[in-house]
């Protein structure tokens, strides 16, 4: 195996497509810049990758789905993931130095300092982004001795050291002082950091076990660090171990699919194409199956969706358009289309979109929840409305009210009866007062009884079937998991 000790091994100089790549810009233009162009070596390499990680039929214009945000840049090797690269760390170190984890961490370090000590780490920092190596590397020398414990400044040096002055031996002992004092500090992230390095360094020496061994320390500091799954699973391809590099691409992979390029295009793991290959495959098939799992679930929450709105339309009240599914559905169709592609990041894409559609989804549900509760009300409204007028009825049908009426009615009924001039006159008012009363109290009240009552049992009915979807809906969001 060629060893790379005074020069800079392949996997260390930046490739193609990171060209514009390098220190002396601004933070913020540098993130930009990583983002735009891990945007554009993915796409690039999606076009001429395996089909059971992509598809031909792939749209370019989802493929931006798939890459970083910026707070993903922001957090620096942890989270650009598959597109970090050798090549561009120290600009990937100028980004790490700008975060509030790392100040928070110096703040620390340089509480008791007088303000001299600030200002010098201040200007190390200014003159290691400008790109003025030697000035930041002449203050940050003097910062070395002035405050120990700022493992930052063994870092910058080690980086310095390591891609700009082609000295490993120092790098490497930079790199053994950032690991000593963070971890001191309990600050395992920095501790695992520079145990890559350190990795890195005895691989150029050709000492692929002490680099294997590293890399596996780095792990068990940051468990979820997936770089450093992804490097050890690198070395262990180099000591022709697949039965452990198999377990840690997949756990890489199902950090960050991107890895599945970056894997692909890695000459480390051509011994072991024909297990990488099934490993794709497996992935896919895992994928696939989760998808198709979802959209279904997806289905059957748009279908209690549509039959709720179904519903209250057909009990008279009316739904805004925007409640509606049916792009919803024509989403779903594009999703099954999607999956049908077979590939990786196709199912990766299917995920996204269906993770956009449970969110709307989820909006519709909660906004139908809160008309469902509005008609609830108003059910309640009109039970407690017909409640009462059933109580007055009965007020009206009871024999004691018949039996007053009939009394007061003998003020008009005797008059109308000694009118008439015959002695059957009295038993003429009598029988119609008789009847009217009977009609008024007796039979009136009940026919207006039943149908109220009928009336009454349909809002009853309605109010159940609207408490009923509420606790459906209710349901739906208790169970509610973004994906």
């Amino acid at each position: 195996m060629k060893t790379y000790i005074n020069e800079l091994a392949p996997w260390e100089k930046k490739k193609e497509h990171y060209r514009n790549i390098q220190l002396g810009k601004e933070v913020k233009i540098q993130k930009g810049d990583i983002k735009s162009q891990a945007t554009e070596m993915i796409t690039s390499q999606i076009a001429s990758t395996n089909a059971i990680i992509a598809s031909k039929n792939i749209r370019t214009d989802t493929i931006n789905n798939l890459t970083y945000d910026m707070e993903s840049i922001e957090n620096g090797i942890y989270g650009i993931k598959a597109a970090f690269e050798w090549g561009i760390s120290d600009v990937v170190w100028q980004i790490e130095q700008d975060s509030e984890k790392l100040k928070e961490f110096l703040e620390f370090v340089y509480a008791t300092s007088d303000k001299v000590i600030k200002n010098l780490r201040r200007d190390a920092e200014e003159d290691y982004g400008s790109g003025k190596i030697d000035l930041a590397l002449h203050s940050l020398q003097e910062l070395s001795t002035e405050n120990q414990y700022d493992f930052s400044v063994h870092m910058s040096m080690g980086i310095i050291y390591l891609f700009h002055k082609i000295d490993k031996e120092k790098a490497l002992s930079c790199f053994d002082k950032v690991i000593h004092h963070a971890g001191k500090l309990s600050a395992a992230y920095y501790t695992s950091y520079a145990l890559l390095y350190k990795a890195l360094i005895k691989r150029d020496y050709g000492l692929i076990k002490e680099a294997e061994s590293l890399t596996n320390q780095a792990i068990k500091t940051l468990p979820n660090f997936t770089e450093a799954v992804y490097q050890n699973a690198q070395y262990n391809a180099l000591l022709n171990k697949p039965d452990k590099v198999i377990p840690l691409l997949k756990k890489a992979i199902n950090s960050d699919i991107i890895y599945c390029l970056k894997i692909n295009n890695e000459k480390d793991f051509d011994g072991m194409r024909s297990q990488i290959n099934k490993l794709f495959e497996e992935v896919r098939d895992e994928k696939n199956k989760k998808v198709r799992h979802k959209q279904t679930e997806l289905e059957e929450k748009a279908s209690l969706l549509d039959s709720t709105i179904t519903y209250i339309m057909e009990i008279g009240y009316d739904i805004p358009e925007a409640f509606h599914v049916k792009s919803l559905k024509e989403k779903n169709t594009e999703v099954a289309n999607t999956i049908a592609n077979n590939s990786i990041f196709d199912a990766s894409i299917a995920d996204l979109i269906l993770s956009l559609l449970n969110k709307r989804l989820q909006h519709n549900e909660a906004k139908l929840k809160d008309k469902c509760q509005e008609i609830k009300e108003d059910l309640e409204n009109e039970i407690h409305e017909m409640n009462s007028k059933l109580s007055e009825i009965k007020k009206r049908g009871h024999f004691l009210y018949f039996f007053l009426y009939l009394l007061a009615g003998q003020i008009v009924a005797i008059p109308i009866g000694l009118s008439m001039e015959t002695f059957t006159g009295i038993y003429i008012a009598e029988a119609l007062l008789l009847a009217l009363c009977l009609y008024w109290n007796i039979i009136l009240p009940r026919s207006r009884w039943e149908r109220i009552c009928a009336l009454l049992k349909d809002k009853e009915d309605k109010l159940d079937q609207i408490v009923k979807r509420i606790g459906s809906i209710d349901q739906y969001l208790d169970d509610f998991l973004p994906i």
